[in-house]
């Protein structure tokens, strides 16, 4: 690759984006010091997205404007080969020299007719033919087609203001940033019966939010609480979750990855009874684990059963009697 060569191309003033296409192609494998290249027409089509035909038109043109001298290269047994191209880098193609030779680059030869394509401008376009007719066409200034501009979706939602709508998002509080547009379709397919649930659930919404554990959950986007109908799950009074007794709490921490457990419980004994009669009311799996004798920790054997806050299942007024009574029998 030569940048000098590519650097050549860009410079040179062709009006025709494909003709320009094939020059920085074949610069592309130009030595820097000769302009000497020998790329395959099929690669030369490849790089510039163009027919072989159309790629040998713009060869054509550019060896007719002097930017390349092309050489048709043969082996011992006739066979054509590559190409030869070598490109005039002394060569600089300004807009003067196009003005001169406008339209070879689009010109059409069959049955030895030449239409030339003049540059649109003036007051027509002339066609020698030939026979020496010359036809003058006069060209009719294109209009511009109108254009109507097309509002904004929601644009028209925007400007009518709807009381209830604001009444809604004042309730809600979104963030200031947040979309009005979007909420407000969803709100408009509502029924009124719906509208005045939505906005009696949102209190409740929030609370059940905040009651989240182990930390609150954000309430969702006005648009998802409209279109999810999330209201329609508040719609009737909330029953507060009765508290969980002690001793099931205690059994859950004891379960969590970071508790570091205070007391060993032995399978078998009264206190592991008692804390499966705990497990079973929660309906929470207990799993025993077992640890080998280690003599230094007062361990002198091996030993089933796992680590609980306490010895026995917790109360408000110490070990559940009714529970260790359980364990007893």
């Amino acid at each position: 690759m030569s940048v000098q060569a590519v650097a050549w191309a860009l410079d040179q003033y062709i009006r025709d984006a494909a003709t320009k296409l094939v020059l920085i192609s074949l610069a592309n494998y130009a030595d820097k010091k000769t302009g000497e290249c020998w790329p395959t027409i099929a690669r030369i089509c490849e790089e510039s997205c163009q027919s072989k035909s159309t790629v040998l038109r713009r060869l054509d043109w550019l060896v007719e404007h002097g930017l390349v001298v092309k050489s048709e290269m043969h082996e011992t047994s006739g066979r054509q080969k590559a190409n030869h191209y070598r490109l005039v880098l002394s060569r600089l193609l300004t807009q003067d020299d196009v003005a001169s030779l406008q339209g070879h680059s689009e010109n059409v030869r069959e049955g030895g007719c030449q239409a030339e394509t003049l540059p649109m401008q003036g007051e027509g376009v002339t066609v020698d033919t030939p026979e020496g007719v010359t036809a003058d066409t006069p060209i009719e200034p294109l209009e511009e087609p109108k254009v109507t501009p097309i509002a904004p979706k929601g644009a028209g939602e925007a400007n009518d203001r709807d009381e209830e709508f604001e009444e809604f998002l004042r309730a809600y509080d979104p963030p200031p940033m947040a979309s009005r547009l979007t909420p407000r379709r969803h709100w408009n397919r509502l029924t009124a019966d719906e509208r005045k649930r939505a906005k009696a659930a949102i209190g409740p919404y929030r609370a059940a939010c905040a009651a989240e554990r182990p930390k609150p959950r954000k309430m969702l986007d006005p648009s998802a609480y409209l279109s999810r109908r999330i209201f329609d799950n508040f719609a009737g009074a909330l029953k507060p979750r009765p508290p969980e007794a002690p001793a099931v709490a205690a059994l859950r921490r004891s379960a969590g990855a970071a508790f570091a457990g205070a007391r060993f419980v032995e399978c078998g004994t009264a206190a592991w009874r008692a804390w499966e009669a705990v497990a079973s009311e929660a309906a929470y799996p207990l799993r025993a684990v077992i640890l080998p004798p280690r003599p230094m920790a007062g361990r002198d054997r091996e030993m089933t059963g796992r680590y609980f806050p306490s010895e026995w299942p917790p109360t408000r007024d110490g070990p559940d009697l009714l529970q260790k009574a359980a364990g007893e029998r």
